[in-house]
């Protein structure tokens, strides 16, 4: 058992090293893309003016980091990251990233973004807000707050024919975080339309869970994948877009005994990734445990 904290790159080519030295792999599958419209018929739709922003702050627990849209801009996605000097990784979690959203607004334009170190030392805390023009169909749907024993799911569904485009999650509780945020199942001919989100606390009970997921008219040039590693704590890994796509949502999924995330976010190629992808790890004190990344990626 290991209980150092190991410092995150935020380059894929570095992040492929530590894998590869970890023996780490993470197995894919991704859903057959569209074919090309013919000649004469209109394009399918697709996510327009794609833009990441980043917002990073040193704060106490469970304060609120947020990553505004630009103007004309909606939250389509988003991701957040904890980092801590000298906190062991099991000490240290997300609490919450979703989009912020309220019942009267018909839109959200930022993400929020928090945490929890349990060494009592403020934290640095990334958030991550996918932006782009407002697509067809979309609308943020969020379910209320439910107390539910630790690790149990929590789903927010999109109305009958749209699909889900990202979504998130906010753990409620003394010492809660979060450990689940991802969509539900999805194919080769299906695009998901779910979001699931679980957490946990110190004490083994029940925790307060609120999911939260952006949904739009199907999009057909976007393709969802995913895969997993194992490994002692932390564990994380990459998941590449393929053939120079761009990343535009993502997930992750911890699972194991007290098992916590630390981070679920996109990784960038303009930063100086080998591809745009979606990064996740977390960690435990019990080993070993897996982490599963979701990425959803689309035509540039």
């Amino acid at each position: 058992m290991r209980f150092g904290q190991q410092p995150l790159s935020r380059l894929a080519s570095r992040l492929a090293v530590c894998a590869a030295a970890a023996g780490l792999a993470m197995s894919a599958a991704v859903p057959a893309q569209s074919a090309p419209s013919a000649p004469g018929v209109p394009s399918a739709p697709r996510l327009a003016d794609v833009e990441i922003v980043q917002r990073t702050e040193t704060v106490g627990d469970y304060q609120q980091v947020r990553a505004f849209c630009p103007d004309r801009k909606v939250v389509i996605s988003g991701g957040a990251e904890a980092k801590a000097d000298g906190s062991h990784t099991e000490s240290l979690a997300v609490v919450s990233s979703h989009p912020e959203f309220f019942p009267w607004q018909e839109e959200s334009t930022l993400w929020v973004a928090s945490a929890r170190n349990f060494y009592g030392q403020p934290s640095t805390v990334t958030a991550w807000a996918v932006c782009a023009t407002r697509p067809s169909g979309y609308e943020v749907v969020q379910t209320p707050l439910s107390q539910v024993p630790v690790d149990q799911p929590v789903t927010a569904s999109c109305p009958a024919g749209k699909v889900a485009l990202g979504g998130g999650g906010d753990i409620q509780g003394d010492r809660s975080a979060l450990n689940k945020s991802y969509p539900a199942a999805f194919d080769s001919s299906v695009q998901p339309s779910q979001w699931v989100v679980a957490g946990r606390k110190g004490e083994n009970t029940t925790v307060g869970v609120v999911a939260t997921v952006t949904c739009a008219d199907p999009i057909p040039d976007v393709t969802w994948a995913t895969g997993k590693v194992t490994s002692n704590s932390p564990v994380g890994g990459f998941l590449a877009c393929k053939d120079g796509r761009q990343v535009v949502s993502g997930g992750a999924s911890a699972n194991g005994r007290e098992t916590v995330l630390t981070a679920s976010r996109p990784g960038l190629q303009s930063e100086g990734a080998v591809s745009d992808g979606w990064w996740a790890q977390a960690g435990s004190f019990y080993e070993p445990f897996e982490v599963r990344a979701y990425v959803m990626c689309t035509s540039r």
